[in-house]
């Protein structure tokens, strides 16, 4: 005869522990070579570059971060003082500190240039700021009339378009919002003086774009002067 199960007895069970992160793709960076798996995310620009590498989860093996998504490993990198891009492999960048030849981060995802760029310049210009420096433009003549004005504050920059001494309109940009090269090569300056002569262009379309070109190309290249020579590199 079977003994009859009792309450104290109990069967064992097995236990599975699944991963919290499923099947999303993780990226990895580690010395040397870095494989990344980015994720199928549209591509993005501005202040969504950061929410969209705050999404990307990477291992990072080398800061020893550990399982984290792309956007803090990058904030912790530039705190570290690895602000510099340089060229890397199959056309991507890595983030290395200024005079090193190589960095903590091998290959950087797609969205990874910007955001650092974005980062860098935002915290040398509230550096500058902070510190007494006014990082001012003046007024750049566009033409025989017109001028532009480029001021940056705590907020963003504020660019400002004059008729003689008459302001004809003043367009904010948040630091997230002012455009930036997404690559760590020359033409960087000119790149920007052509993306916010755009912004004014389509803001007050009464203007000359080949001459507010020219006058915002000069303008950027004041405030670069006042941060000591250059953005984010």
């Amino acid at each position: 005869m079977n003994p009859s199960p009792t309450a104290g007895n109990t069967t064992p069970q097995l236990g599975f522990e699944f991963s919290s992160l499923g099947s999303t793709p993780v990226g990895v960076n580690k010395c040397g070579s870095t494989s990344i798996s980015d994720l199928d995310l549209p591509s993005t620009t501005g202040s969504e570059v950061g929410d969209a590498l705050s999404r990307m989860i990477v291992d990072d093996r080398v800061l020893h971060m550990g399982i984290t998504n792309w956007r803090d490993l990058l904030d912790r990198a530039i705190t570290l003082g690895h602000t510099e891009l340089y060229p890397s492999e199959d056309g991507r960048q890595g983030l290395r500190t200024p005079g090193f030849r190589f960095g903590p981060i091998h290959r950087l995802p797609e969205q990874g240039p910007e955001y650092v760029l974005q980062t860098v310049n935002r915290q040398r210009m509230q550096a500058a700021l902070a510190s007494g420096v006014p990082l001012k433009s003046g007024r750049v003549a566009v033409d025989d009339v017109m001028k532009v004005d480029l001021v940056i504050t705590g907020d963003g920059m504020q660019l400002g378009l004059f008729n003689g001494r008459k302001s004809v309109g003043t367009l904010p940009l948040a630091f997230d919002a002012i455009p930036l090269p997404g690559h760590c090569g020359a033409g960087g300056q000119d790149f920007v003086g052509s993306s916010l002569m755009t912004m004014l262009s389509n803001a007050f379309p009464e203007t000359d774009a080949p001459l507010m070109h020219r006058a915002t190309v000069a303008a950027y290249a004041q405030i670069l002067k006042g941060l000591g020579g250059g953005g984010a590199k």
